[in-house]
């Protein structure tokens, strides 16, 4: 039986000896410069294989040798990347807060590997993580590629691992030119309507669906930050314009917000153990299996779609839709209900909307669809 990397080895000597099986292992030795050096060394002879694993199983335990590197020692992906992040930051050339917002996107989308021991990782199980997102943009995938990079870079400068596994990795993005979201059709949205409370979790999607929210504002929503009686919820994230706005609660979602928060959870939407989502988790569990249940093909962001597209057959008003969806406007002032704008002649007039309003705007949105 191989046993795991980092873990020691047994190995039997050349020649005629007594005691022909040799307990090896490896452990870090600090440089000057700052680095880590793996080295190895010969620590006991046995005269059978089962005393010598024996001894390497004590050994890994804790009792022997404190300065040997244990399995246990050994990082996992989501450990990696927070010591890679750290030494990245101690450089003159680090990156910014806004790079490495976008690289915490990135390392969310590996979510599959993040409790893995790093030597147990193969090149095939990152690629099927990058794969998973190829339908994303060049600068998304740009990102995957970049923090995988740095990361077995340095796990190799450190000498945690023997091989870089991401040089062959293959990048595969979507051109921007390429439709990569579509609408859910009225017939679509009449199977979800008629599908509540029978398929596990549709209520999330038509949460997603009336309220315009992108897939990772929805995951971040506070069930504090609801306000039903007064039908509206407070989030975002991503723009100026979009970060802590005002969205309504249509009419129809009311009862499924209302079973969400009869949980008593931190967060409005979460697995069935209380656990917050992260967006990659939530899209390659909940999102997959319950469309797959449907019988449909849609991303998370379809939804967002899906809402515009509603809004705009029901002649919702522009200014409440572009405040609901966290869309810049010209010249805003205020708070997020103002908007003013020189620009835009539709704006010329100083403009306000209030919470009602925009609830009654959202309430324009059909629930009924044949």
């Amino acid at each position: 039986m191989k046993l795991p990397n980092g873990y020691g080895s047994v190995i039997k000597l050349q020649g005629k000896r007594r005691r022909p099986w040799a307990v090896r292992t490896s452990y870090l030795e600090e440089q000057e410069n700052g680095t880590v050096k793996r080295k190895k060394r010969y620590l006991a002879y046995f005269a059978k294989k089962e005393s010598a694993l024996a001894y390497l199983a004590e050994l890994n335990s804790g009792a022997l040798l404190p300065e040997h590197q244990k399995y246990a020692d050994i990082p996992t992906f989501a450990e990696l990347y927070e010591k890679w992040k750290k030494y990245r930051c101690s450089l003159k050339n680090r990156p910014g807060a806004s790079a490495w917002k976008n690289y915490g996107i990135a390392f969310n989308m590996y979510a599959p590997v993040h409790d893995r021991k790093i030597v147990n990782i193969r090149a095939r199980d990152l690629q099927e993580c990058i794969t998973a997102h190829s339908s994303k943009s060049r600068s998304t995938i740009g990102n995957m590629r970049a923090i995988v990079r740095g990361m077995w870079s340095y796990a190799v400068m450190n000498e945690y691992v023997e091989n870089d596994i991401t040089q062959h990795l293959v990048f595969e993005f979507t051109n921007p030119e390429t439709p990569i979201h579509t609408r859910f059709t009225d017939k679509e949205l009449a199977l979800l309507w008629n599908s509540l409370w029978v398929v596990n979790n549709v209520d999330i999607v038509l949460i997603y669906i009336y309220t315009g929210l992108r897939p990772a504002e929805l995951l971040e929503i506070k069930s504090k930050d609801v306000h039903l009686k007064d039908r509206y919820l407070t989030g975002g994230m991503k723009t100026e314009a979009g970060r802590n706005r005002i969205v309504p609660i249509h009419d129809a979602i009311v009862p499924l917000i209302e079973y969400r928060l009869s949980q008593n959870r931190t967060f409005l939407i979460t697995n069935k153990y209380g656990n917050q989502y992260t967006r990659a988790v939530y899209h390659s569990s909940n999102w997959n299996t319950c469309m797959s249940r449907l019988g449909l093909n849609h991303a998370p962001h379809d939804c967002r779609y899906t809402f515009a597209a509603l809004a705009d057959n029901a002649g919702m008003n522009e200014t409440c839709r572009k405040l609901i969806m966290g869309h810049a406007l010209p010249n805003k002032a205020g708070t997020a209900f103002k908007t003013g704008g020189r620009k835009d002649v539709t704006m010329d007039i100083y403009t306000e909307k209030t919470i009602p309003e925009l609830v009654a705007e959202i309430n324009r949105l059909p629930s009924s669809f044949v």
